[in-house]
């Protein structure tokens, strides 16, 4: 008996040292070019997830434009945490790559010792070996991250924080009636080059109505592919918010009307002809410039509609 004693007297106190460099809370810091700031604070006590999205103001001030607190279940949080706890550093640790204008994330612990400890990472390239594990708890935060945050605002601060770090196409599924996908992420490009997103567009249902929310998320290129390709062929496929196809119909329109005025002229019309803009007037277009404001703006809600 004397012996259990000794035993758990030695042991004690690792236990209690165990418990008290336990992790109490993990905040997570995304900093990016030009771009507002996001944090995320990660509350073990509260089962907390504050997320804030900031920016510096001119007169060096940080200004919070969004602040916003969802409480979540340890289940919830179980698998994330085990990820989030890997490796903790004993201090701070930082890891980047040379770049310009770039970004990064820093993820900071604090133990119930009051110790703390960062890790930084800076320019993170998303695929070689340097930054696997890194992006990993990364990963894990996101979908976490996403089963609990609801909200559009709140949303739209995780994908801001997101996208950079994301590798795949940056397409969600919103509803399945009508069926309806968002763009969340910037795609550049178009359709000529290679890419995921016209396979993507291709796999879509041919049967029935399918809206995709492109919320201004796509390049002037891929949104005039995208007029060319689905819209003036009229598919089943209706796109909502690419503004930057007002400028494309005031160009066609333009053209439109200078093409009557030098159809004569031979020096002239090619000039017309090597424009970007002449590649997209056939026949096709030229008629369906009739109507272009109800076809090419509709609003989301109106699809919806009719999609239903």
């Amino acid at each position: 008996m004397k012996k259990i004693f000794l035993i758990f007297f030695a042991i004690l106190p690792y236990c209690l040292l165990a418990q008290d460099n336990g992790v109490k809370k993990i905040v997570l810091e995304f900093n990016f070019f030009k771009y507002p700031n996001t944090e995320y604070r990660i509350n073990y006590k509260k089962n907390e997830l504050t997320c804030i999205m900031k920016y510096r103001t001119q007169k060096n001030k940080i200004k919070v434009i969004f602040n916003k607190t969802y409480k979540f279940t340890e289940k919830e949080f179980e698998k994330t945490k085990i990820v989030l706890e890997q490796e903790i550093p004993d201090s701070i640790i930082t890891k980047s790559e040379a770049a310009r204008d770039g970004g990064g994330f820093e993820i900071n612990y604090f133990r119930k010792n009051k110790k703390k400890s960062k890790l930084i990472v800076q320019n993170p390239k998303l695929n070689p070996n340097k930054f696997i594990q890194e992006l990993k708890k990364i990963d894990s935060f996101f979908e976490f991250a996403y089963t609990i945050v609801k909200d559009s605002a709140g949303i739209k601060n995780l994908d801001l924080s997101y996208r950079p770090f994301y590798t795949k196409l940056p397409i969600r599924k919103v509803s399945e009636n009508p069926l309806e996908y968002k763009v969340w992420g910037r795609i550049n490009g178009n359709a000529s080059l290679e890419n995921n997103f016209l396979p993507f567009l291709e796999s879509l249902p041919k049967d029935k109505c399918v809206i995709i929310d492109c919320d201004n998320q796509l390049s002037y290129a891929w949104q005039e592919d995208i007029l060319r390709l689905y819209i003036l062929k009229n598919t089943n496929l209706r796109f909502a918010n690419m503004d930057w196809l007002k400028h494309t119909r005031e160009n066609l329109l333009e053209l439109k009307e200078k093409f009557k005025t030098i159809r004569n002229n031979e020096i002239e019309l090619n000039n017309l002809k090597n424009t970007t803009t002449y590649e997209l007037y056939t026949l096709e277009i030229d008629n369906s410039l009739e109507s272009p404001e109800k076809q090419v703006f509709s609003k989301i809600e109106e699809f919806r509609k009719k999609c239903q």
